[in-house]
C-alpha cells in the first residue's frame, strides 16, 4: 500500500505531466494564431491559449501547496472582503442574464459559439464564487 508521501508524489508527477501538456497546448495555439488572419479562428485559439496558461498556474499552485506548504485561508481573511465578493457575484449574475439573452438572439453559428463560450465562462465564475461561499461557511463552522 502506498504511503501518504508516495500518493502525494504521484499526484505531483501527474500534475507536472499535465503542465507539460498545457505548455504544449500554448505552443500549438500560438503557432495556429501565427498561421491565420481569420479573427474568429484567432480569438478561439487565444481563448484556449489563455485557459491553458491559467490551468498551468492553478496546477502550479497545487504543486506548491504540496511541496512548499499548505494553502491557508482564515475566516477573517475571507470576511474582510466578503461584501466585495458578494457585489461581484451580483455583477456576474447580471452578465449571465445578458449573455443568455444574446445567445437566444444569435443568428449565426459563429455568434452562438462565442456566446456559448462567454456564457459558460460567466457561469463558471458564478460557480467558483458559490463554492467560495461554501468554503466561507466551513471556515466559520470550524472556528465556532
Amino acid at each position: 500500500m502506498a504511503t501518504g508521501a508516495e500518493k502525494t508524489q504521484g499526484m505531483i508527477d501527474l500534475l507536472r505531466t499535465w503542465q507539460g501538456i498545457e505548455r504544449k497546448a500554448m505552443e500549438q495555439t500560438a503557432e495556429i494564431i501565427e498561421k491565420t488572419d481569420n479573427p474568429f479562428l484567432r480569438i478561439i485559439m487565444e481563448v484556449i491559449r489563455h485557459d491553458s496558461l491559467m490551468h498551468h498556474r492553478v496546477q502550479q499552485t497545487i504543486v506548491d501547496s504540496m511541496t512548499r506548504g499548505a494553502i491557508s485561508l482564515t475566516s477573517e481573511e475571507i470576511a474582510s472582503i466578503w461584501s466585495m465578493i458578494e457585489a461581484h457575484d451580483e455583477t456576474e449574475k447580471d452578465v449571465i442574464k445578458i449573455a443568455k439573452q444574446l445567445r437566444e438572439q444569435a443568428f449565426t453559428p459563429i455568434h452562438r459559439l462565442l456566446f456559448d463560450y462567454l456564457l459558460g465562462d460567466e457561469e463558471k465564475h458564478d460557480s467558483l464564487l458559490e463554492q467560495l461561499g461554501e468554503v466561507k461557511k466551513e471556515l466559520a463552522r470550524a472556528t465556532q
